[in-house]
């Protein structure tokens, strides 16, 4: 039978049925037009066998026979959805690179211009960034002259509102993609820019009805009830009947259609038939035909959450944590690194090849977790993030080493520099561990680069049976923009500091910024006295508290919302009435702590109050986890806040729960998989840096250590927001062979999450979100006063910015070497939704200051004295001289 499916784009797909020749549906507004096949084979990494395994089919299965197919036909097109896979490719067979560069620039095979297909919200900006770096940019050195402007992304469920973005301003102006509501697309992201996308529905089963086919009568109807199912959708908005099919499911193998495409076009050219003609074609072909018409392709703007985020950040956390990591580090290290070679007048030493190699380990992980064999493949995927997280501490420890030499250090004493990879001045918690041995007989005191005293307060000694190693903790005050501040230890005895600790009496603790009263397992009351008001909320759950939920459920699948978790076996730090102890009082914070056992593991919470800061450190341990299956572990913030906005950091950009989002459900993918949750509503989410609520009053930013928050009451109690993060879940890879994995997750796991409040009502405090998933840095190995040379290099003074802004709206996400000239690179972009005039410094002048798309490419003259035009929320790319005669 037929059937009608509608979504809220007001797309109606008719489902036809197989019919015989002169029964099908009709089809009429296709007739003169062109039918394009695209053959492809969706690949994951991995997910079918180990990646070895895969490579190994990739190699026998899909690419090798696809240039046997190229060889023996002129006709026939293939399509591989990444660049990674032609890498792979290569390295097995070096020797067929001039093969695969003809083809591919004949037109006739096709790579997908990112590097893999990832979950785009697992990454960050910059992160995201590099999939096109490596798969477009990389593509165009391997094979020179060719053209790739079609990315491709199967399979998940999700789209990051800044992709567009991302792959506009890469020269990349289409999108295969799938699982959403069938048709073609412009995607916009909210500075304007666009691609044009075509979806399918759901890639393999679109297909099925054509590939199951027993003969050429059957798949003739196949394909024509095909056409008649997009009839009235073409009709309506005047498409250029230009029908695309894509042709493809996992490991599927190339096709030869070569016989039944003939007889097919003869027919046409007979007049025996009206269908439209068919050929094969590459994704790009066949969305540059249908784009070359004059007909309303259906706009879409916004956020489409990720359906799938349980794959990666709770069910993958130490890995996912790992790659987070290795991007915050790439990028710290590159920002000094090119300040490091502006320093030296050179590039001789910039590590080009180690970031090339840790960028790309650090994107290597797809969309692909888990499935048979997964406990391999997710082995590979951590140890990739790992590797790329220690090369970018090696290369960025080396550099801020070799800037800490080229300080002239005025004052006495040990110096200790700290500083600042973000693009604002910032002031931060840091700790400093030091080898006090021999120096000051254990009597010193903390000064900054004026003189000035610094509380400072003892957090741990001793280390490892020596009580010369002390770790101390200080507020780094006003530390420069991509920039640093010095400190000195000197002899001396610090006064007398009472005055600043924290008053505690009974369950009362009373800041200067906050009074707050602790509860068992929580806290029970956070008053913000500035802004004269409560921020908790009471209720079941207490702020800070550690709760456990039962996760039944699969990372990824084919379920049409996410599984939600349900309160089965819930369990929650309160319930075992736990007292709190006091580990430090002192002139810099307040350091209590709770712990107990629970069934399946020990739960240790700990939260720090500042003296001189506006700011609750809260931290979760969750020690000795048996890995019992589907749980879920998650932390509390209940909020008093009427009617809130909830904000969250995306990638390059800010999603607002109910505004920014697609303002639609994503629809239909196949008959069994209509995904009718509006986006609005999907939760959890994936989150970057911070998440947030505001109201008319005031708003709370939460910093993020995990990957993935939520807002929604999960005990359905309380309608008033519950900012969650996701701490990990111990749920099954979707994978039905009994050879997949359980993501159990056994062992210790250790969490970190920043409360900040503020009276703005607008953008929420992303800043402080910002500054304290990415800490100061700190250096302390610069030799005293007693034992430091009087080195005539060193010229930098004792407080230094080398790079910023003059606009709070923006940030600076990384300043490079250009990869193929010697030029410094700066990207930035708009977090506030303001067109803004922004003034760039860089410590030598900014000469011959340029424009380029942001694969460093198609530079144009810009700007005067340094001043740019930054859109709402655009991301834009600029270059210009480092300094004269760097070379």
């Amino acid at each position: 039978m037929r059937g009608l499916v509608t979504i809220a784009l007001g797309v109606t797909i008719v489902l036809a049925p197989a019919a015989g020749r002169g029964q099908y549906a009709s089809h009429d507004y296709f007739t003169g037009g062109r039918i394009h096949v695209v053959p492809s084979s969706h690949q994951d990494i991995a997910w079918m066998d180990t990646p070895d395994s895969c490579r190994r089919f990739r190699d026998l299965h899909v690419i090798t026979p696809a240039l046997k197919r190229l060889r023996e036909s002129r006709d026939f097109r293939f399509s591989v959805e990444n660049a990674l896979l032609l890498y792979e490719y290569i390295d097995r067979h070096p020797e067929r690179l001039a093969e695969i560069a003809k083809y591919t620039r004949e037109g006739r095979l096709e790579w997908g211009a990112t590097y893999n297909q990832p979950y785009e919200g697992m990454y960050d900006g910059e992160a995201l960034i590099r999939e096109v770096y490596y798969g477009k940019k990389k593509l165009q050195k391997l094979i020179p002259g060719a053209n790739f402007n079609c990315a491709w992304s199967e399979d998940v469920p999700g789209r990051s509102m800044q992709t567009a973005q991302i792959f506009s301003k890469a020269g990349i102006p289409y999108l295969q993609f799938s699982r959403f509501q069938p048709g073609v697309y412009k995607w916009f992201s909210p500075d304007g820019s666009h691609i044009t996308c075509w979806t399918p529905g759901q890639y393999e089963e679109s297909g099925r009805v054509i590939r199951n086919a027993t003969d050429e009568a059957q798949r003739t109807a196949a394909f024509a009830g095909k056409l008649a199912s997009f009839n009235t959708y073409y009709r309506s908005r005047s498409l250029a009947p230009e029908f695309i099919y894509i042709s493809s499911e996992d490991f599927s193998e190339p096709l030869d259609y070569d016989a039944y495409f003939g007889k097919w076009n003869k027919e046409i050219a007979d007049r025996r038939s009206d269908l439209p003609a068919i050929n094969y074609a590459t994704g790009g072909e066949a969305l540059a035909a249908i784009s070359a018409g004059h007909g309303k392709i259906d706009s879409v703007t916004g956020e489409y959450p990720n359906l799938w985020l349980y794959i990666h950040g709770p069910t993958h956390e130490k890995a996912v944590r790992a790659g987070r990591s290795a991007s915050r580090l790439l990028t710290a290290a590159e920002k000094f690194s090119a300040v490091s070679a502006a320093l030296k007048g050179s590039f001789s030493d910039y590590p080009q090849h180690a970031f090339d190699d840790a960028w790309q380990h650090a994107i290597y992980p797809d969309h692909g977790w888990g499935g048979v064999h997964g406990d391999s493949t997710d082995r590979i995927f951590a140890n990739s993030y790992v590797k790329a997280a220690r090369a970018g501490d090696s290369i960025l420890r080396s550099r801020l080493d070799q800037i800490s030499h080229s300080i002239k250090y005025k004052g006495e004493g040990k110096p200790i520099v700290i500083f600042n990879p973000l693009s604002w001045t910032r002031s931060d918690p840091v700790q400093v561990t030091i080898n006090t041995e021999g120096i000051y007989d254990n009597a010193f005191r903390l000064v900054d680069d004026r003189g000035e005293a610094v509380e400072y307060q003892v957090v741990s000694s001793p280390a490892e049976g020596t009580n010369a190693m002390l770790t101390i903790s200080f507020i780094a005050r006003d530390i420069p923009s991509i920039g640093y501040a010095t400190y000195y230890l000197v002899p001396g005895k610090t006064g007398d500091a009472e005055r600043l600790r924290i008053n505690i009496t009974g369950n009362i603790v009373d800041t200067r910024f906050y009074k707050v009263e602790l509860g068992s397992g929580g806290i029970k009351s956070i008053f913000d006295k500035e802004q004269q008001r409560e921020l908790i909320a009471p209720g079941r759950l207490l702020a800070g508290e550690v709760f456990s939920l039962q996760s039944v459920g699969n990372g990824a699948g084919e379920f049409t919302s996410v599984q939600q978790p349900t309160m089965e076996g819930f369990e929650k730090m309160s319930q075992y009435n736990t007292g709190w102890s006091l580990l430090e009082n002192g002139p810099v914070r307040t350091v209590i702590e709770t712990v107990h056992p629970w069934r399946n593991c020990t739960v240790r919470q700990r939260v720090i109050f500042y003296t001189m800061a506006r700011r609750i450190d809260f931290q979760a341990d969750i020690i000795g986890f048996n890995g019992e299956r589907s749980r879920e572990f998650r932390m509390a913030f209940p909020l008093a806040m009427d009617s809130a906005r909830v904000s969250y950091e995306a990638p390059m950009g800010v999603v607002e729960v109910g505004h920014t989002e697609l303002p639609f459900a994503p629809g239909f993918s196949k008959p069994e998989q209509i995904y009718n949750t509006p986006c609005r509503e999907i939760h959890p989410r994936e989150v970057q840096d911070w998440f947030a609520a505001a109201d008319g009053k005031g708003s709370v930013t939460i910093s993020s250590d995990v990957a993935v928050f939520d807002w929604i009451d999960p005990t359905g109690i309380n309608a008033r927001p519950i900012l969650q993060p996701l701490l990990l879940a111990s749920r099954r890879s979707c994978n039905e062979s009994p050879l997949a994995n359980w993501y159990l997750q056994r062992g210790d796991h250790h969490f970190t999450f920043s409360f900040f409040s503020n009276d703005s009502k607008g953008y929420p405090g992303w800043k402080n979100g910002k500054q304290a998933a990415q800490p100061l840095l700190v250096v302390d190995n610069v030799p005293d006063g007693r034992s430091r040379r009087d080195d005539a290099g060193a010229t930098l003074p004792e407080r230094y910015s080398f790079a910023g802004v003059d606009k709070d709206n923006i940030v600076i996400s990384t300043i490079k070497k250009n990869d193929d000239e010697d030029k410094i690179v700066l990207r930035c972009y708009d977090m506030e939704g303001k067109d803004t005039e922004v003034r760039l410094s860089w410590f030598k002048g900014i000469r011959n200051l340029e424009k380029t798309n942001i694969i460093e490419q198609n530079p144009e003259r810009t700007g005067k004295e340094g001043k740019v035009p930054v859109t709402k929320f655009s991301i834009e790319t600029f270059q210009f001289d480092a300094v004269p005669g760097v070379k």
